[in-house]
């Protein structure tokens, strides 16, 4: 009798042939299937570039293009399972790129607008600022701003976002000083007004003709004069601050006091502005300065500095 068959060791080298010959199969059509998956992947990254799409999303192609330039060369004994993952994976990623680059598209197209009604608004704010202001220096500083602000108008038109919010904010806060400059001025100016009608009245009650206001060019005070029938005169400097200047000429020292003390006895009593101490110029005795402080006709209550005659 005969028997024909395989021993045990030979079955188990020609399972582990076949395993092998069946596992270097599997490796070739994943492999196959990896090189399509990369190949597709590319053409929708070109796709995507011809659309015009690529650039919102520019950061995530470069990528992608990365690991599938790393797939391709992959080499022959790498764990094709762990690469075949990887390249699913990408080309997930890839099939959101469209997605992605709208909304990302949209959501610049709204940046894009507020941007631009933020810049419009401040040059309107600006234009309207420019309204109020009275004087010369402070309407030039907002016109160069209201300037700038069209400068910044293009650029949000243009899409040059990235400062724009701080060179906004930058050119507010200086029209906010420019404003606020020609504020504190015209109050200023509306006080020394007010001192100087007070003068007049006051000067006049006590028997001085009385000249016209003028504006001293070397200090910017206004300088008024007031003379007597004997020619003895007395002169008021006020500058914004409210301060006055006093010079009496033709005066006795006494005299001079006593009609000094007269105005502002008055200026007190009748306008509300009250005066500080008297600084002497002892260079010249005739020529004497107080500090006034007050609005007159009863206005709120500030401190001006005394100065030297």
């Amino acid at each position: 009798m005969s028997s024909r068959g395989m021993t045990r060791a030979q079955m188990e080298a020609r399972r582990r042939e076949l395993e092998r010959q069946r596992e270097e199969q599997r490796r070739k059509q994943v492999k196959q299937q990896v090189m399509e998956a990369a190949t597709a992947i590319e053409r929708e990254l070109l796709n995507l570039a011809s659309e015009g799409q690529a650039a919102w999303v520019h950061e995530e192609v470069a990528a992608i293009t990365e690991v599938v330039e790393s797939v391709k060369s992959a080499p022959a004994d790498s764990n094709i399972d762990a690469v075949f993952e990887e390249i699913q994976h990408e080309r997930a990623k890839t099939m959101q790129l469209d997605f992605t680059a709208e909304e990302r598209k949209d959501e610049k197209q709204r940046e894009k607008w507020v941007s631009e009604a933020a810049a419009l608004g401040l040059k309107l704010e600006l234009e309207a600022r420019l309204e109020d202001l009275t004087y010369h220096a402070n309407k030039e500083t907002m016109k160069r701003l209201i300037r700038i602000s069209s400068d910044l108008v293009n650029k949000a038109v243009n899409g040059e976002l990235q400062t724009l919010s701080e060179e906004i904010s930058s050119v507010r806060k200086k029209a906010l000083e420019a404003h606020e400059a020609d504020e504190k001025q015209a109050v200023d100016e509306e006080l020394r007004r007010e001192i100087l009608t007070a003068l007049i009245k006051t000067m006049r009650e006590l028997g001085f003709a009385v000249g016209k206001p003028t504006v001293v060019k070397e200090t910017g005070a206004v300088a008024l004069i007031g003379t007597m029938s004997s020619g003895r005169s007395i002169r008021f400097d006020v500058d914004l601050s409210g301060q006055m200047e006093f010079d009496m000429n033709g005066f006795l020292e006494r005299k001079c006091a006593d009609h000094l003390d007269e105005v502002l006895g008055l200026l007190e009593t009748n306008y509300n502005i009250q005066s500080g101490p008297v600084q002497h110029n002892w260079k010249n005795p005739d020529k004497i300065s107080k500090g006034s402080k007050g609005f007159p006709t009863g206005g709120n209550t500030r401190t001006m500095g005394g100065g030297q005659g």
